[in-house]
């Protein structure tokens, strides 16, 4: 699962910046953005009712 959070995080900093005009040295602000928004859904999924179906 650390691979698989690693990998994102690495995937969506690296949109971040593209998406920001791949500005230099921003490249930390766009990690721990990206670590944020990973915690934040994980948070989410994790307060999700296993025996109840999304919608």
């Amino acid at each position: 699962m650390n691979n698989d959070r690693e990998e994102w995080i690495t995937r969506r900093a690296y949109e971040l910046w593209d998406q920001a005009g791949r500005p230099h040295g921003q490249d930390h602000e766009h990690w721990r953005q990206a670590s944020a928004e990973w915690e934040e859904e994980q948070g989410k999924a994790s307060q999700l009712d296993p025996w109840e179906e999304e919608t």
